[in-house]
């Protein structure tokens, strides 16, 4: 059924706003995501100053094969984004609503 990544993120920075993380996921970090092999990937507005990215693989082997690469993206996201990443989390998709 497919493999998740969820992260959570901070904005750390005192001028960033989602819309700019919004953006910068649509133009850089989405297609990234895409190229390394994900099927999917979704930017959620969780509270105030956070932010969640939740990614599908087709499977845990895709993932794995891309996860020095994610890192590379992720550190530099940190960056652009004015966020850290405070948890990281994946797992095998055991059911969903499209199944």
């Amino acid at each position: 059924m497919g493999f998740v990544s969820i992260t959570h993120w901070r904005m750390t920075g005192e001028t960033e706003t989602l819309p700019h993380v919004a953006e910068l996921m649509r133009r850089k970090y989405f297609p990234g995501l895409l190229a390394l092999g994900a099927k999917h990937s979704t930017l959620i507005d969780t509270e105030l100053d956070r932010f969640t990215i939740v990614t599908l693989y087709p499977n845990r082997r895709v993932r794995d094969d891309a996860l020095a690469n994610i890192d590379k993206l992720r550190s530099e996201g940190a960056e652009e984004f004015g966020a850290e990443l405070m948890d990281a989390y994946a797992g095998e998709v055991l059911a969903s609503s499209d199944q």
